[in-house]
């Protein structure tokens, strides 16, 4: 079951320290997992808790087309405190680079820990204007903690695109025609190593933009199933 495999290793200490109830369910593919807390993670930008009026509809689709036992509730975490970062498996984020040294440092003992970290660029020009510098920052906030941190393209034969739901785009758009108000090809998703260990992913495609009711409805629930497959690839490695 899920709850074996995370108390084994690694993650062990998690579930003994804290950890969300080990309510597993198993799904059609075969996934046990357990019980999932929403959480963003709170930063000084202005923008952190941008679109997370929508976040519903996001656990809506993880409650109803997933194994996921999901709660209701999309909570907000401060990373000012390193036992409240660890109440949750899966920190999702809009941008750490606002962090403050110690904050980051609590981030980076987090995922030294087994958690793990889905830093979600928004796509408005006026907040991000570069997808490549956006990276740029997230990797810097992290890397005076973690020096053995890398940065790796995802290839669509990666199973984060396959392991639940079956992406067709890789990843998917946040709207028709474009990559997220920017010109050009989708950005691939970038895995964060810590070693040989996947601790997080940059996501530059504005999945939150989508579940925040910009662009088509189809949109919307390509983004949400890629942001599922990506909580589901995190908690069964």
């Amino acid at each position: 079951s899920w709850c074996a495999k995370m108390i084994r290793g690694a993650m062990s200490w998690f579930f003994t320290t804290v950890g969300p109830a080990c309510l597993a369910a198993s799904g059609p593919n075969g996934i046990s997992v357990g019980k999932i807390e929403w959480t963003r993670l709170i930063t000084h930008s202005e923008y952190w808790n941008r679109h997370a009026e929508a976040d519903f509809r996001l656990l809506n689709l993880l409650a109803t087309r997933t194994p996921l036992s999901v709660e209701s509730q999309m909570r907000a975490t401060s990373p000012a405190r390193l036992e409240e970062l660890s109440r949750f498996p899966f920190i999702y984020a809009h941008d750490i680079s606002s962090l403050s040294p110690a904050e980051t440092r609590n981030l980076a003992e987090y995922v030294k820990r087994g958690g793990f970290l889905f830093v979600d660029f928004c796509g408005n020009v006026k907040i991000n204007p570069a997808p490549t510098i956006f990276l740029a920052r997230q990797v810097s906030a992290l890397k005076s903690h973690l020096p053995d941190l890398r940065v790796a393209t995802l290839e669509p034969g990666h199973e984060v695109f396959s392991n639940f739901f079956k992406m067709t785009k890789f990843p998917p758009q946040t709207r028709p025609g474009d990559s997220a108000w920017l010109d050009g090809p989708t950005n691939p998703l970038r895995a964060l190593y810590a070693g040989d260990r996947m601790i997080g992913i940059v996501g530059l495609s504005g999945f939150q933009c989508a579940w925040g009711n910009v662009g088509s409805a189809e949109n919307a629930v390509e983004c949400m199933q890629m942001v599922a497959n990506i909580y589901i690839y995190a908690m069964t490695h």
